[in-house]
């Protein structure tokens, strides 16, 4: 049971592991800027444009954005109204809303399917603009191109502005890898500076050793904001992951002991088994039995052994890795394939540990067998 559930958990973690994110986590930092005592919107998009300046000169970093919220942590659900379509109620889907800066793509790679990305001009001294994903493309305009299109989100009573479609981005698993790529609207952070603000920095090297010097640069352009919440984006997935590897981890090592247990079990047993039989294998030689002949007597009892019991450790192993479902990611509780291979892991391990007192019968010399008590 024990080595059917660790089976499932590897496969499942090396699938869920191999999943398109839509981003590359890996070089990138995060950190949370609190903004306070700019009291006009021109001062505050001042401050953002300087920070991004200062750290863009950092040596060792790449590239530097800045958004609302980063994938696999919280995400802002906001509904969508085409202009031109009727309005849907409170209970309509909803879309994930990233209030962002233009760099935020090319920090986490996100690509660019059509259309351009906005810029920082764009909700500022030109219309208003927003880049969706391509499944909200895809579902939500009915084949129909969405460049140029109108969208608003929130209900019309906000008085939210009409923003121009420009651009459709690749899908990005913002939620969990397991999950599919909810539908997307990446909006220009210089139109609303009231959202939480998350610093987004690639790097050259290890993200975390830039920490300093980002903060530094930060610093530099007002010492009196706050700054914390420092993670790297593989941090962020180490933890959507960090159930699945403990629950792995954990019956992992418990298989590990059990086939350990087994082995030694199986050798015990068939080594008893053999000392009893002593004088028998020795009156089968005497009467002309092969060695080959003897080994393979032994052997037997062995098969007759691992057959039951991997039997029985089947058919419990699939009733209970049921309660592994909820871990499992494109993987069946009951795959046969895992069970299959478990078994006859287990089976070569039982015939190996049956294998060293089957050849020590079989080099029983039968005047020895015969002379024993």
């Amino acid at each position: 049971m024990l080595a059917v559930g660790t089976g499932l958990l590897t496969k499942s973690l090396l699938r869920l592991t191999a999943v398109n994110s839509g981003f590359d986590p890996h070089h990138i930092f995060t950190l949370t800027l609190v903004v306070d005592g700019y009291e006009k919107p021109e001062a505050t998009r001042g401050y953002y444009r300087q920070v991004l300046e200062k750290v863009r000169a950092v040596p060792g970093v790449l590239s530097a954005g800045m958004a609302s919220n980063v994938p696999m942590s919280r995400i802002e659900p906001a509904q969508l109204r085409s202009e031109g379509a009727p309005y849907q109620d409170s209970d309509a889907p909803s879309v994930d809303v990233f209030w962002a800066s233009p760099d935020y793509f090319r920090v986490f790679k996100i690509p660019l399917k059509r259309g351009r990305f906005f810029t920082d001009h764009d909700g500022v001294d030109q219309p208003p603009a927003a880049v969706i994903s391509a499944s909200l493309a895809k579902s939500r305009f009915s084949g129909a191109d969405p460049i140029g299109r109108r969208i608003q989100l929130g209900p019309p009573q906000d008085n939210q502005p009409w923003v121009t479609i420009v651009g459709i981005v690749g899908d990005v698993r913002n939620v969990g890898l397991d999950q599919e790529p909810d539908e997307a609207v990446y909006v220009p952070q210089a139109m609303d500076l009231d959202h939480y603000t998350r610093l987004v920095v690639r790097t050259a090297g290890e993200p975390m050793s830039f920490n300093k010097a980002v903060r530094a640069a930060i610093r530099e352009v007002d010492p009196l904001q706050a700054v914390f919440h420092v993670q790297s984006m593989d941090d962020y997935v180490a933890s959507f992951l960090a159930i699945r590897s403990f629950t792995f981890t954990l019956i992992g090592s418990f298989g590990v002991m059990a086939l350990l247990l087994a082995a030694i079990g199986i050798y015990g047993v068939i080594s008893y088994s053999v000392g009893l039989r002593t004088r028998e294998i020795g009156i089968r030689m005497a009467l002309g039995a092969e060695r080959n002949a003897v080994l393979a007597l032994v052997l037997r009892d062995v098969l007759l052994v691992l057959a039951g019991g991997l039997a029985a450790g089947i058919l419990c192993a699939l009733a209970v890795t049921r309660f592994l479902a909820h871990l499992l990611f494109e993987v069946q509780p009951t795959d046969l394939a895992t069970s299959a291979t478990v078994a006859l892991l287990l089976a070569c391990v039982g015939l190996l540990a049956g294998y060293v007192p089957a050849r020590r019968a079989a080099a029983v010399e039968p005047s020895q067998a015969l002379r024993s008590e």
